[in-house]
């Protein structure tokens, strides 16, 4: 009695659908899953900030590669596996190490208990106790005078690796040992006595949490913007680090926007500073130009809400949080015509929204969807809409990021479950994965901040073991451009903030069945079951006599020499799990094989 893996369905009862109940840490091919591969990180360095608001992906006419990601701080090259500070140096001081002070000014009266806090920018906090006795660990002894006890807090200070202190006349300077825009702040409970100051290493990026940069190519340059700051460029090939756009105009003044896309020869920028309904687009094949040379703006009419995105091409789409509008480049005094393509629904955050070529998939506070053309049509419709509402945790939903995998025909959206209930790191925990060729879905259990294509550029063979744990599976010759720059990867930034790509095989994949009746009308004996998987796998088996009961489950049963896993079993309704160990390799998941007898009807 075979039983194939169908497509993964949660939107629908396990009994009688055509179907998988469960199917985690794989993807859907034609006629099989696959196992989806894990994160495995490839740079030496993380970011060492405990966010990543935004990353990008470009190749410039010499097919050098540039990777970026932005953080709350600053904007980051990803060179070979090592993060390097290029954010534009009017806006943010590199050459300074964050320091704070704390000033003692009345010993005598600092009561035992008091603190003082010091935070690092990457959200860290280490407290330093005032003691009237022997201090221990993190405490400091208020002693004799001002400039004594100034002096014990300095020394608890220096026991702590990233700080290095000093003190003159009871005032404590306290310095970060690394160099860069790193912020320092400190916190008293006494600030009376205890008062403090601090300073920052540089200015950090103004906008908050919810301000994501987004990454735009424009021909050689790279656009960077998060709507608050001021816009920066990087000029591939000539740059070493960003700058202000406004210091290579020539006509008229780029706005300071939160989206952008590049439509035909046009830099289109929209959610304009002060206009959150506006579009407006550089001169033809000039970001230097704002006025003349076809630029122009168009303030979006209606209630569609603030612009959230803008997808590039010949034709490009502008969504905003309940509207799609398509521009199409027409030229003459029109330039570019718009049409309403959904005048009800558009996407939830503009991260939601993911691009390959001229497909373009969003969510929607309705579900998943596709763009073909002027067509917006449903693809998570009675599979995995009510199952996706159910599990994202929507207290974090603006941290949602979508981004394809066009190697692998994937599109997929990054998003903290509700089994994450207390997310305050940014960390997302889930992966729901869309196979646009077979049009069917799976899940996928990461720790990571973000995901994005990538470029991972030139590696040496020494660097690529860091890229993939075997590189036999690799479809790939090492002469070719897939290690010089010429293949997109899928990656991100983990959860520990270093750059990674899935390429492991770390993970544990889940296959489930769907219910069925073995035999209509009759009760069911299982003697085993055989996994149609080109692996090693363990089964167990649910039964229930009725839809109402709960099932009951068998132990786990491991494959024996014959390609059967033994499970004795009985009941009217049956479905077998599957799992394949972690660090296993496998191809194709089929389905399985299920030795069993007809029993009675009672």
């Amino acid at each position: 009695m075979q039983i194939p893996f169908g497509e993964w369905l949660p939107d629908q009862p396990a009994h009688g659908m055509k179907g998988a109940n469960v199917a985690t840490n794989v993807y859907h091919a034609l006629g099989s899953y696959k196992r989806f591969p894990s994160l495995v990180s490839y740079s030496g360095t993380s970011t060492t900030i405990s966010d990543a608001r935004g990353a990008g992906s470009f190749r410039d006419n010499s097919n050098a590669v540039f990777n970026f990601v932005a953080t709350s701080d600053t904007l980051y090259k990803l060179s070979s596996g090592t993060f390097t500070d290029v954010g534009a140096s009017g806006l943010l001081l590199s050459t300074a190490k964050a320091s704070c002070t704390i000033t003692v000014s009345d010993y005598a009266n600092i009561a035992a208990g008091k603190t003082i806090t010091l935070t690092k920018n990457n959200g860290s906090s280490i407290v330093f106790t005032a003691v009237s006795g022997s201090p221990s660990t993190n405490q400091f002894q208020v002693q004799t005078n001002n400039n004594t006890t100034a002096a014990n807090l300095k020394t608890t200070i220096n026991g702590h690796a990233d700080f290095s202190a000093t003190v003159l006349n009871a005032v404590v300077t306290v310095t970060r040992a690394a160099v860069g825009r790193l912020h320092l702040t400190t916190v008293s409970t006494d600030t009376a006595k205890l008062t403090t100051t601090n300073f920052v290493g540089g200015t950090p990026l103004s906008g908050t949490a919810t301000d994501f940069v987004t990454f735009t190519q424009f021909g050689e340059y790279v656009i960077a913007s998060n709507g608050v700051d001021p816009v920066q460029f990087y000029l591939m090939g000539t740059s070493s680090a960003f700058a202000d756009l406004t210091t290579i105009q020539t006509a008229g003044t780029c706005p300071v926007f939160r989206v952008s896309g590049v439509i035909r020869d046009f830099l289109v920028t929209g959610n304009i500073s002060g206009a959150t309904n506006r579009i407006q687009w550089s001169g033809i094949n000039d970001i230097a130009v704002w006025t003349g040379k076809q630029s122009d703006f168009q303030d979006l009419p209606g209630s569609g809400g603030k612009i959230v995105a803008i997808t590039s091409g010949e034709v490009g789409y502008v969504f905003r949080q309940n509207q799609i509008i398509r521009m199409d480049y027409v030229g003459g005094a029109t330039v570019f015509r718009l049409s309403v393509i959904s005048p009800n629904r558009g996407a939830m955050y503009g991260k939601t929204v993911a691009q390959d070529n001229r497909r373009v998939f969003f969510y929607a506070d309705d579900g998943f969807y596709e763009i073909q053309g002027d067509n917006v049509q449903g693809i998570g419709v009675e599979k995995v809409n009510r199952f996706f509402d159910l599990d994202l945790n929507k207290a974090f939903s603006d941290r949602i990021v979508a981004a394809t995998d066009p190697f692998n025909t994937l599109v997929m959206w990054l998003y903290p479950s509700v089994n994450d209930n207390a997310n305050t790191t940014g960390i997302c925990d889930r992966l729901i994965i869309y196979n646009y060729s077979t049009q069917k879905w799976s899940l996928a259990e990461v720790n990571a901040s973000q995901i994005f294509s990538q470029f991972i550029g030139a590696y040496t063979v020494e660097l690529m073991d860091i890229i993939s744990q075997n590189l036999e599976k690799i479809n790939a010759s090492l002469d070719t451009d897939y290690w010089s720059g010429g293949q997109m990867f899928l990656g991100g930034i983990d959860s520990t903030f270093k750059a990674a790509i899935f390429s492991g095989n770390s993970n544990e994949c889940e296959i489930e069945t769907a219910e069925i009746e073995g035999f209509k009308g009759a009760r069911t004996n299982i003697q085993g079951v055989r996994p149609i998987v080109d692996a090693e796998a363990t089964v167990t088996v649910k039964t229930r006599e009725r839809l109402a009961d709960t099932e009951t489950e068998s132990s786990s049963s491991s494959m024996v020499t014959s390609g059967i896993n033994p499970v004795r079993q009985s009941g009217r309704y049956i479905r077998a799990n599957i799992k394949i160990a972690s660090g296993t390799s496998f191809n194709h998941a089929q389905g399985i094989d299920i030795v069993a007898s007809k029993a009675g009807y009672r």
